[in-house]
């Protein structure tokens, strides 16, 4: 049916509503307020590693928190960082305005490189290093160096270069070193060790000779931005120069960055950022506060999908280069579509518009149609198919020229339209009576199409009320109902799911297809179902989900979902399970979207109409960073940093250690969580927001520490840093330590017995000598010719002097006492041995008389000798001499050298030898070299004979 007159009426109602365009959500990051009104004006970032800063203040290093400024270890110099470079050893390489350059060490201080040739004495321009691994460095004033790992070379303009003084150098994908001058640029390499150098200028197509900046993409290319004349792009290859905006009329280019092939972002010397759209060729600068009149220092994109721009007027700032945001006064988006031109659509309650944009990408909404607008769908005639509530659905043509309303009368169940989704020959719409599929055979702007069938509550459907109808890739048709769970219709057999693992599905909200076919949906309060045909796969909080009210879901052109809920949106990976929350960080937070409220434009970005206006999502096709980056920033041994790379290897006493780690994750830093645990340690894993572990007083033995961060709290397949190391154990639990205490021990035991054994057989020994010498005593003290002597010379006392008899009895009977007293003893007071030798030299006398002289000296009180020593000795002086009154036979006894007894006697020899055992003094020499080291000493001089005995002064010895 065509309708111009009610259609042009409607163009001519049509409401024109606030000046839009697409803005990125920034962040602002305060810097530090020492920098004595001066701040950073350069940005860089290895892989995986901190954002760095540098600039008149020196080098900086930000991990999403707090900046830490890093000053070099001279004084003379000038601080200003020009220019950082992290090379494959991982070593940061930091020059200064002044020509020093620095690396940070294992310390985090930063020391002074000095090579052998010296360095320049201008400013450091640049870093870059080859794949051979030499350290290219440019210079403002004395061109091109680089570093061979043993010597320092220079490329100047003898060699060709363009220019000594350097703006900027960049290494391209095949190697070689671009640098950008006042004269162009300069392609260095070596090539068989010989400089090479090409350059380019005006000649060769350049738009500008004065050089600022040079971008390598992917692609084989250089993106070049000049002075005057904007930028070009230029090939590696070729050398082919070309112009993807001809005009250029905004100032000198300081920086560029590249958002894939979608994108270059360029900072200008005076008038902020501009993007220009690779694909539209389209440029617009963009708008935040003053950074549309800022300067630009520097761009970066790092490896999350995160722009940084640094400026004089903003300072830090950084935007997540996924999002863009229409801001708009509509209210209630309920339905949003990109047509195939591109042109967005928007349903709300009050009517459905359509956004038109300028050459700059700013544009207004002007109202269409003042219905209700509840779902919008392009077929693939380029119809705009409006659905309504309460009035049907509204067809207009791509060229809005022709309009045509299908209701109840064209044969709808109800004129209420939640949602439409189809193929090229047919559609389906889902009605608060029901759905119906209509054919599409034709463009039905201008024949009717045919209803071809209708589910509702009659049928096997079960209800009248579908939240969202949905056409996969096999061409089944999936169905969201309102307390019948899932249905789907496959080959004209309808299916029902009405609880997944016996848990009730209900009403189902949303409905979309993953890379593998798999069907996901959302539930009411239950998250978001997985479903391959055969199982189901269930996504809740325990799994990660932030919110169970769930408002849409949307594959992405890479096959990651996006869930959508009032909090912001979650980026599933449904193959690695992994989630990324996007919330407050990236300006999506409290969004508040709408049921069913996306739509993809022709490069594949999604649009999501919510409670804030419009959020673009681009699905960034790089190998984007999607856990936070684990850095092990220090390990401290007894509250003393650890040098990196050291040998972990620690002392008994080296047991307190402290773990100091981050999980960069600038996307939003305060998201991240901490795992970590010490194996050998730590039973389980424990989870802190806390950057820093203690472990104090560590028992030795093997350990490993490990940790791994997480932005979205559940810690799957996260990255896990290690470091392992050992602590000694104390010298005296070491295995050589206990084997040689052991030999020891055992040597010590064997020693022992051996002494003890000794020991016995010394006192079995003396115990046997001192028995065979009381046994030679007694026997020689009761020789019948000993008693016949003595019975003799009593019987003569007696008859001559009986009292003296007495006395002889009393003296004989104190001998052989004294004998019986001490013959156990081991050793006896030497007084004692003295008064029974005065005792027997009684004896003697009287049967002797004046023929036998004994002269007895004392020795000091506290001394000790073996017993009948000396009463043997002098026995043995009187047994084996003359004793007459011609010869008359004197014997000595007396202290020698404090530590000797010595018996002397002259020597009478007999003629005729008595008898002798030769017992006596082996005996005495036996018996004493068991009880001291002490030498009986036995000599003879002239007609002298003595016996030394040592004396001792310890009677337990």
């Amino acid at each position: 049916m065509r309708s111009h007159s009610l259609f042009t009426c409607l163009v001519v109602l049509c409401a024109a509503w606030s000046l839009c365009s697409q803005t990125p959500a920034f962040k602002q990051h305060e810097l530090p307020e020492d920098l004595g009104g001066t701040q950073p004006n350069l940005l860089y970032q290895p892989e995986g590693d901190f954002l760095w800063l540098g600039g008149q203040n020196g080098l900086m290093r930000y991990d999403g928190f707090d900046f830490q400024t890093f000053q070099r270890m001279d004084t003379t110099g000038v601080n200003k960082v020009t220019a950082i470079f992290k090379d494959g050893a991982a070593i940061l390489w930091v020059g200064y305005e002044d020509g020093a350059i620095f690396h940070l060490n294992q310390h985090d201080i930063l020391m002074p490189w000095e090579p052998e040739e010296g360095l320049p004495k201008v400013a450091i321009s640049g870093f870059a290093q080859d794949e051979a691994g030499r350290t290219w460095f440019a210079t403002y004033g004395e061109g091109l160096y680089y570093w061979d790992g043993r010597r320092m070379y220079n490329f100047g303009t003898e060699e060709g270069l363009s220019g000594l003084d350097i703006y900027v150098l960049a290494k391209d994908n095949n190697g070689r070193m671009w640098v950008g001058t006042d004269g162009g640029i300069s392609i260095c390499w070596l090539e068989d060790g010989k400089k090479k150098v090409r350059t380019l200028g005006r000649e060769e197509g350049l738009p500008d000779e004065i050089v600022r900046y040079i971008l390598p993409d992917s692609e084989g290319n250089c993106w070049v931005g000049t002075y005057e004349q904007g930028f070009c792009q230029i090939n590696e290859t070729t050398m082919e120069v070309s112009f993807p905006l001809k005009n250029w009329h905004h100032g000198v280019i300081k920086s560029m960055e590249l958002i894939e092939d979608r994108e270059l972002w360029i900072g200008t010397e005076s008038n902020g950022v501009w993007q220009f759209d690779l694909k539209e060729k389209r440029i617009k600068q963009l708008k935040y506060q003053a950074l549309s009149t800022a300067k630009i220092f520097d761009l970066h994109m790092d490896g999350e999908g995160n722009m940084w721009v640094l400026s004089n007027q903003e300072g830090l700032l950084s935007t997540n280069c996924h999002f863009a945001f229409i801001q708009n006064d509509l209210e209630n988006l309920q339905a949003i579509r990109m047509d195939g031109r591109n042109r967005l659509w928007v349903g709300v309650q009050t009517g459905l518009y359509l956004f038109e944009s300028d050459s700059l990408g700013e544009g207004v909404f002007k109202m269409i149609l003042p219905d209700n607008v509840l779902s919008l769908f392009e077929d693939a005639y380029g119809n705009i198919w409006v659905g309504t509530f309460g009035n049907g659905v509204i067809l207009l043509d791509p060229n809005l020229n022709l309009h045509r309303r299908i209701s109840e009368q064209n044969g709808l169940p109800n004129g209420s339209i939640l949602s439409i989704d189809g193929t090229s020959n047919h559609i389906w719409l889902a009605t608060l009576g029901g759905v119906v599929e209509l054919d599409l055979s034709h463009n039905p702007m201008h024949y009717s199409a045919s209803v071809i069938r209708q589910l509702d509550y009659e049928t096997e459907l079960g209800t009248n009320f579908i939240y969202k109808v949905f056409v996969d890739q096999k061409q089944r048709t999936w169905f969201g109902t309102d307390g019948q769970g899932i249905s789907v219709l496959e080959n004209g057999q309808l299916k029902r799911y009405l609880e997944a693992d016996s848990v009730p599905i209900k009403s189902v909200y949303s409905i979309t297809e993953d890379a593998q076919g798999h069907i996901w949906f959302s539930t009411v309060r239950n998250g978001v179902y997985g479903f391959d045909g055969q199982n189901f796969r269930h996504l809740g909080y325990k799994e990660g989900l932030r919110d169970l009210n769930i408002s849409g879901l949307v594959t992405d052109k890479n096959g990651k979902i996006l869930i959508l809920h009032p909090r912001g949106i979650d980026h599933f990976d449904p193959t690695t399970n992994h989630l990324i929350y996007f919330g407050r960080e990236a300006g999506v937070e409290h969004i508040n979207p709408n049921l069913n409220t996306y739509s993809f434009d022709n490069r594949g970005d999604i649009w999501i109409g919510t409670d804030k206006g419009i959020i673009r999502y681009a699905a960034l096709s790089n190998d984007l960073s999607i856990h936070p980056a684990n850095i092990l920033k220090s390990v401290s041994v007894n509250f003393k940093a650890l040098q990196k790379g050291a040998l972990p290897r620690l002392k008994y006493n080296e047991n307190n250690l402290a773990f100091e780690y981050v999980g960069l994750w600038y996307t939003d830093p305060g998201s991240v969580r901490y795992r970590y645990k010490l194996e050998g340690y730590n039973h389980d894993w424990i989870i802190s927001k806390d950057n820093q572990t203690v472990y104090p007083n560590l028992p030795h033995g093997d350990y490993t520490f490990m940790v791994s961060s997480t932005e979205n709290g559940r810690f799957h397949n996260e990255p896990i840093i290690q470091y392992a190391f050992h602590i000694s154990p104390p010298i005296w639990l070491q295995t050589w330590f206990i084997i040689l205490f052991i030999l020891l021990f055992v040597g010590l035991i064997y020693l022992f017995i051996r002494t003890r054994e000794k020991r016995m057989q010394r006192e079995a020994s003396l115990v046997k000598e001192k028995l065979e010498s009381q046994f030679e005593t007694l026997k020689s003290q009761i020789n019948p010719h000993f008693l016949f002597n003595n019975f003799n010379t009593l019987i003569t006392i007696i008859e001559e002097n009986p009292s003296l008899a007495v006395e002889y009895v009393e003296k004989l009977a104190d001998f052989y006492r004294s004998i019986l007293q001490y013959r156990e003893k081991e050793l006896i007071p030497l007084e004692e041995e003295l008064k029974m030798v005065e005792d027997y030299t009684f004896l003697l006398k009287k049967r002797f008389g004046n023929n036998l002289h004994v002269a007895i000296e004392k020795g000091e009180q506290g001394s000790y000798i073996v017993p009948l020593t000396l009463q043997m000795l002098l026995e043995n002086a009187v047994k084996h001499n003359i004793i007459s009154k011609q010869q008359p036979l004197e014997i000595a006894i007396y202290p020698e050298n404090g530590s000797y007894i010595t018996i002397r006697n002259h020597l009478q020899r007999k003629i005729v030898a008595e008898p002798s055992t030769g017992f006596g003094l082996d005996s005495i020499i036996k018996r004493y070299s068991l009880l001291t080291a002490k030498k009986v000493l036995i000599g003879e001089a002239g007609n002298e004979f003595k016996v030394s005995i040592p004396i001792m002064n310890n009677s337990k010895l």
